[in-house]
Formats: C-alpha cells, sequence, structure tokens
C-alpha cells in the first residue's frame, strides 16, 4: 500500500492548509477514500520525514537569540518573518506560517493511526508493531499539542491553568469535528496522557532516531514537567531516561574549525534520543546576522561551546552548531545534554544543590578544553540555579522552541525576566515580559472556518 500511504499523507497535508469551505469538503472526501488496513501501513505514516520530523520556526524567530542587519531584514520576502522578527502585533498579512498547520497535520495523523490501529486484532505475531506504532502515535500527538501550546496559549499557571484558554484537541480522524478551545490544564492533560500511554506502548530502543523511544517519552515527560513547575516529576522522569541512555559528546573530539562540527542524521549524532528537525531558514545564519552578543560573551575562552556553536564573521559570532549537521536547520527533537539540565534545574528547585551541580558538571566538563575544567559549586540552592539557568542558555541555542518555552516560564519569576530588545534602521524594538505578544494569534483561516476565539494581543 505504498502509492496509496503517500498519497493518504499528501490528502491529509492538504485538508490542513485549505482556507476556503469548498476545498476544505472536497478534501474531505478524497480523504475518505484512502483508508490504511495493516500495520505496515500506520507506520508509514509515522515515519514519513517530512510530515514529523520538520517543525515551524515562530518561537526561533522570535526569542531573541539572534539579531540581524538591516540588510538582510530588507531582504526578507516573508511578512511573516519580519513580523515576527520585530515582535509585531500583527503577523500574518493574510498568508499563513506551519506552526499551527503543521501541528495539527501531525495530530490528524496522529488520530487516524491510533483509531485504525485499534481495529486490527492483537496476536503474538504483531504486538511488538502494533505497540510500536501505536505508542509513536501517541508520542507525536504529545509533540504536536506540547509545541502548540507554546507558541498560542499562555504561559502555564497552576492559578489560571483551568480558565486559560489553550488549543482545540482533537482525538478523532473525523474532519467534521471542530471543538472549542480546551483549557491550558486540559491540554497539558492530553500531553500527559499521550505520554504516559507511549510509555507503555514503545521499547526502549527503536533502532531509529526517527522513531522515538520508552527513552524519548520519558525524556519528554521530564520536559513537560518542568514547564508545569513539578520539579519532583522532572527529576523523575529525567533520571528515569538517564538510566536508560546518557551518552554525552566530548567536545574536545570534535573540529573546532569545522563549518559543520556535528554529524548529520544520517551518521548519527550520539547524544539525540529522537530526532526531529525545525524548518530551514536562512536568517539567522547568514554573514548578516549575529548571535546574542552578551550571550556568546558569557561563554569561557577555555569552554569549546565558543568555537565549536559559533563562527566570527566581521568580529560577529553566528551560530554553526545546530545537531541536525545541517547549516540551516536547527535541532527540534530530544537529546541527553538537555535531559542533564532538566535534572539539574529540577534538583537546585527542590534544594538539592549538591546533586544538581554534580548533574551540571558532569554535563560540563564534556564541554571545555581538557584539563581547564573547574567544576561549579554554590553557597545555596539559588546561587545554583542561577549558574543553571545561565548554563541552559549557553547550551541549548536554536534547540527547537525551548529558549522561547523557557522565557515564557520564567518570565513569571522576576529574578530571571528579560526584556527582549532588537533594532533595526535605528528603531529600538522591546517585547516586555509576560507581554501577550508571547502568544501568536491563530491563523486566520481557523477562526473563520472553527469560530474559536483568537489571542488578544497587545
Amino acid at each position: 500500500m505504498k502509492k496509496s500511504i503517500i498519497i493518504y499523507l499528501f490528502i491529509a497535508i492538504q485538508l490542513f492548509s485549505c482556507t476556503k469551505q469548498q476545498e476544505w469538503l472536497e478534501a474531505k472526501v478524497n480523504l475518505n477514500s484512502v483508508v490504511p488496513e495493516k500495520i505496515g501501513d500506520f507506520q508509514a505514516l509515522l515515519d514519513t520525514d517530512n510530515q514529523f520530523q520538520s517543525q515551524g520556526l515562530m518561537g526561533v524567530i522570535s526569542n531573541g537569540q539572534f539579531n540581524i542587519l538591516d540588510v538582510e531584514y530588507d531582504a526578507i520576502e516573508v511578512a511573516i518573518s519580519r513580523n515576527l522578527y520585530i515582535w509585531n502585533k500583527t503577523i500574518y498579512e493574510g498568508a499563513f506560517f506551519l506552526d499551527w498547520d503543521k501541528n495539527y497535520q501531525m495530530i490528524t495523523i496522529a488520530n487516524i493511526c491510533i483509531e485504525g490501529l485499534s481495529k486490527i486484532k492483537i496476536s503474538t505475531t504483531n504486538k511488538g508493531a502494533y505497540e510500536l506504532a501505536k505508542g509513536i502515535a501517541h508520542y507525536n500527538r504529545s509533540i504536536a499539542y506540547f509545541n502548540l501550546i507554546q507558541l498560542f496559549a499562555k504561559a502555564y499557571d497552576s492559578n489560571t491553568a483551568n480558565t486559560d484558554l489553550g488549543v482545540p484537541i482533537r482525538l478523532t480522524s473525523d474532519v467534521n469535528e471542530r471543538p472549542g478551545r480546551a483549557s491550558i490544564k486540559a491540554c497539558y492533560n492530553q500531553i500527559l496522557s499521550d505520554l504516559n500511554e507511549a510509555i507503555n506502548l514503545l521499547p526502549n530502543e527503536t533502532g531509529l532516531q526517527i522513531r522515538p523511544s520508552k527513552t524519548a517519552a520519558k525524556g519528554t515527560l521530564a520536559r513537560v514537567y518542568l514547564v508545569l513547575e513539578r520539579w519532583d516529576l522532572a527529576n523523575q522522569f529525567a533520571t528515569d531516561a538517564l538510566s536508560q541512555y546518557n551518552v554525552l559528546i566530548d567536545f574536545n573530539t570534535l573540529s573546532t574549525t569545522a563549518s559543520l562540527p556535528f554529524p548529520t542524521y544520517q551518521n548519527k549524532n550520539i547524544e539525540v534520543i529522537n530526532y526531529r528537525e525545525m524548518n530551514a531558514n536562512l536568517s539567522y545564519t547568514s554573514n548578516n546576522s549575529f548571535m546574542d552578543t552578551a550571550l556568546y560573551a558569557s561563554y569561557d575562552n577555555n569552554d569549546l561551546r565558543k568555537v565549536i556553536f559559533y563562527r566570527l564573521f566581521s568580529n560577529r559570532p553566528i551560530f554553526k552548531g545546530f545537531y541536525t549537521g545541517n547549516a540551516i536547520t536547527p535541532f527540534g527533537g530530544l537529546a541527553t545534554n538537555e535531559l542533564y539540565l532538566i535534572k539539574a534545574e529540577a534538583l537546585a528547585r527542590l534544594g538539592n544543590t549538591q546533586e544538581a551541580l554534580l548533574t551540571l558538571n558532569t554535563l560540563l566538563e564534556k564541554r571545555w578544553r581538557r584539563g581547564t575544567y573547574r567544576s561549579f559549586t554554590a553557597v545555596n540552592s539559588d546561587e545554583a540555579l542561577r549558574i543553571i539557568l545561565t548554563e541552559r542558555r549557553k547550551e541549548l541555542p536554536f534547540t527547537g522552541n525551548l529558549n522561547w518555552s523557557d522565557l515564557k516560564r520564567l518570565n513569571k519569576d522576576t529574578r530571571f525576566a528579560r526584556t527582549l530588545k532588537r533594532t533595526i534602521k535605528s528603531v529600538v524594538y522591546e517585547l516586555p515580559p509576560n507581554s501577550s505578544r508571547y502568544v501568536f494569534p491563530i491563523p486566520a483561516a481557523e477562526i473563520i472556518l472553527t469560530g474559536i476565539q483568537q489571542n488578544e494581543r497587545e
């Protein structure tokens, strides 16, 4: 059914790109005409690279990690990218961006697979393949909802999560189903439910980094609990994941002069637990761009990240350290370095200063020139937390939407809140902490089609 799978996937993608009612209905007719039947068919859908391994860039463009010169800004042809860069109130200007559509495409295919697999009789011969496919579907759905909630909803607040608007929760393949926006609490409950189901179904290893494993599901659960400020559970699942896989790259083994210091997916980055990509964009790696100079200056000269993550052009630091091994495609998956940082932060917030810094130092020893690293110490957990959050920024630039998510959650604490600033043609643009512009507008086509409530932006 390989050809049918390709057609099916294409139609699913087109379905969520439709902006007109007639196109939606025509897509629905075609969608119902191609139905996967075998476990292998569903697995083929889930393995499709361009569907599940490419994510939008709204959070990356807006997170303030990089800056561009006026000439580069003028060269950006897509109005959305220009508007995202300066945090405009209005973004789309009649066009669309992938972040909403792409994630709901992922959700639709996950729903199709979960529904279809439930109709297949499980036997001793197909149980492993069945559980793998179903586990991946639940994992992918959780990732999609987590992406959406970081971009199109407020930062999680336990006091208001039951009333703050999240995103529509779709759990069936019925294209006629148009639920309203669920609460942020309900969205996170769904994310947690899917991840726990994935943990129950997935094997410890899948053999392919694009296929999530039990380790990936536990690590992602740790990421979610960090956002939910459940430090005990963030620590628990980060520890569980690291007990299954904890390999770190010794940066002393990498070329400091290589234009692309990390291996491509085909050559396997050994820190990667689940491989996913963001969409490519030239703006943040061109010679007319530069990274946050204060961030760059914070790296010690013996910290190899300073020369492995960055290159200098006209004394401007430009990022080159993508974990994809690609010059313009950020990494959007899960790797062990993030898990060490989750564990360290959670432990510090729990008051376990010694173990928190031991965890951080284990990571950083692999980042500095041999014989030069001096372990961090702290007099209390508050000092340890500040150190860990600083190192988190230095370790995870251009890693999915993590920096955007971190800004939102940390802005709630005045100790860590930051005002982002960018300058274009002598005009200074700012994004203050907790601004409503941290919540992106839902595409107008979705509002027209479903009638859901739009996000308000100042």
